[in-house]
């Protein structure tokens, strides 16, 4: 083989080399063949004509499921990666394939190839393609790049990854997708999903999620009947959704609240599933501007806090109570001359105002001065008088002379927001009590 210069008899003779290495009873052959000192022959044939260069790719990857480092050390993977550009499907499909048995179960090499510059041309080859095959080796490829151990970073800057996304999820909401492309994507997006849900993840991070159109097309995700992918597509939203006032309006330009509001009140939700939804909401009440608290308001937002009055998580209670008077807050500019916000007609609509007034004489002090503080603000009349010159008494709340309701709960807490707002998290509001509830708060 590597003598002949004949070109069309060293194809053959790569050809019937990855024919033996097929034959699975012929025992240690691939250790042989490596031993030998065939892979850098084979190797060299990557730059020559189209027939040698699929021949030698067949046979690499047979050689790279067992002696993948074999490979990777004799310099196979630039080569292996330029294949990606070559116009001929069997080549750039002999190199994805390859690089798929190189990169499978080693973290090692699998940078190895990212380092190589796969990435770009992948996406190129997975944008232009309709073959099903070579999408199907293309997405467990995609699967082995970005699939990280516990704590481990990505192996590039997440914008390089981030365009694969909608990409995926076009493949997986195709009409009538082929088994084998779909299993592979939705394997790929739920390892993509499953990292957002355990990083915390940069601002770049976000910013690169928007600009690629990844929340457009998480909508789709949303809208399918499979809760498996809705999860997928609501972890990844939440990742989004923990960044800045810009992150906020990108979910709401993607017409992603109503679909979540939607999840969040549904009663044959998942629970998990709703209480991601629920975060997500809560997270655009509790750090976005005015305009975007109006419009978790406007998609039926208020419904689903409200019922989480209803719960036994005595932080997940304050967080909710803290949210409504942040929503009141907002709906006082709101209000423009009218005799009461309209907001307050919703919450007492949804149940709230009942729940809160009940929250009043809550085992949990901090629960109970969160809901006595909202009512004072907001529902004077249905402030619990007793309970109140309990506390009072208990000096667990002071009369102050400014014109303001304070607790230690609020937006410096943890369910308190880094985002800027220019509404309904001004900080004070009306009211002439000081409080002290004590205790952790979680994230709303």
């Amino acid at each position: 083989m590597a003598s002949a210069s004949d070109p069309q008899v060293r194809t053959e003779a790569v050809r019937q080399l990855a024919g033996l290495l097929f034959i699975e009873h012929i025992e240690g052959i691939g250790q042989k063949t490596v031993d030998i000192g065939v892979v850098p022959l084979l190797v060299e044939q990557l730059s020559e004509c189209e027939d040698l260069q699929a021949a030698a790719g067949q046979a690499l990857s047979v050689l790279a499921i067992q002696n993948g480092d074999a490979v990777v050390n004799a310099g196979a993977v630039p080569p292996l990666v330029q294949l990606l550009s070559s116009p001929d499907d069997d080549v750039h499909g002999r190199g994805i394939a390859t690089l798929c048995n190189v990169t499978a179960g080693s973290a090692a090499r699998r940078d190895v190839v990212v380092a190589a510059g796969i990435l770009e041309p992948l996406l190129k080859v997975m944008r232009e393609s309709s073959n099903a095959a070579m999408l199907t080796v293309s997405a467990h490829l995609l699967r082995n790049l970005w699939i990280v151990s516990e704590n481990a970073p990505l192996p590039a800057p997440l914008a390089e990854f981030a365009p694969f996304l909608p990409l995926l999820i076009n493949l997986i909401a195709a009409p009538q997708q082929d088994e084998c492309v779909l299993e592979p994507a939705r394997v790929a997006l739920a390892d993509f999903a499953g990292w957002c849900a355990e990083k915390d993840g940069t601002v770049a991070d976000r910013d690169a999620l928007v600009e690629c159109g990844a929340v457009t097309s998480i909508k789709t995700l949303l809208e399918m009947a499979d809760d498996d992918f809705t999860v997928m597509g609501c972890l990844i939203v939440q990742f989004i959704g923990e960044g800045s006032t810009a992150h906020f309006q990108a979910i709401i330009d993607a017409d992603l609240v109503p679909l979540l509001v939607d999840l969040a009140a549904g009663e044959e939700t998942d629970p998990d599933l709703k209480e991601i939804a629920v975060k997500i909401i809560g997270n655009i009440v509790r750090g976005g501007l005015q305009r975007q608290v109006e419009h978790v308001v406007e998609c039926g937002g208020i419904q689903p806090l409200c019922y989480l009055l209803d719960g036994e998580n005595d932080n997940r209670l304050t967080a909710m109570l803290w949210l409504l008077d942040k929503i009141l807050r907002a709906g006082r500019q709101k209000q423009e001359g009218l005799p009461d916000t309209p907001y307050c007609t919703l919450i007492e609509q949804a149940g709230g105002v009942d729940k809160m007034a009940a929250l009043q004489t809550h085992n949990d002090m901090g629960v109970a001065l969160q809901a006595i503080v909202c009512l004072i603000s907001h529902f004077p009349t249905r402030v619990d008088a007793q309970r109140l010159e309990a506390l009072m008494q208990a000096g667990v709340i002071q009369v102050v002379q400014a014109d303001e309701v304070e607790t230690n709960v609020g937006e410096d807490d943890d369910i308190g927001s880094d985002g800027d707002s220019d509404g309904g998290g001004e900080g004070k509001g009306v009211g002439q009590l000081e409080g002290d509830s004590g205790g952790e708060r979680a994230e709303g």
